[in-house]
């Protein structure tokens, strides 16, 4: 699955954000992202690090699935319950 630039825009102002830093998976210590993309119809990961200046750098982005998923499906409930 190809992922455009904007889907990972929407993930970044979803309001059930989930931010993993440092992402557990990442060797370098980049963060993950976890929201909805309205335009994509999923939820994804994007993964980014942070320069010296404090601006995120892209790195790669892909579908959200196990525990990824899970993690943002308890944020959405969680925020649905408060």
């Amino acid at each position: 699955m190809d992922l455009a630039p904007e889907w990972a825009q929407e993930v970044m102002v979803d309001e059930h954000l989930v931010e993993l830093s440092p992402y557990p998976a990442s060797r370098v210590g980049a963060s993950g992202f976890i929201g909805y993309s309205g335009s994509a119809g999923r939820v994804l990961v994007v993964i980014a690090y942070r320069d010296l200046e404090g601006e995120l750098h892209g790195m790669n982005a892909w579908p959200a699935s196990g525990r990824d998923l899970a993690l943002y499906k308890k944020a959405v409930a969680d925020d649905e319950e408060a």
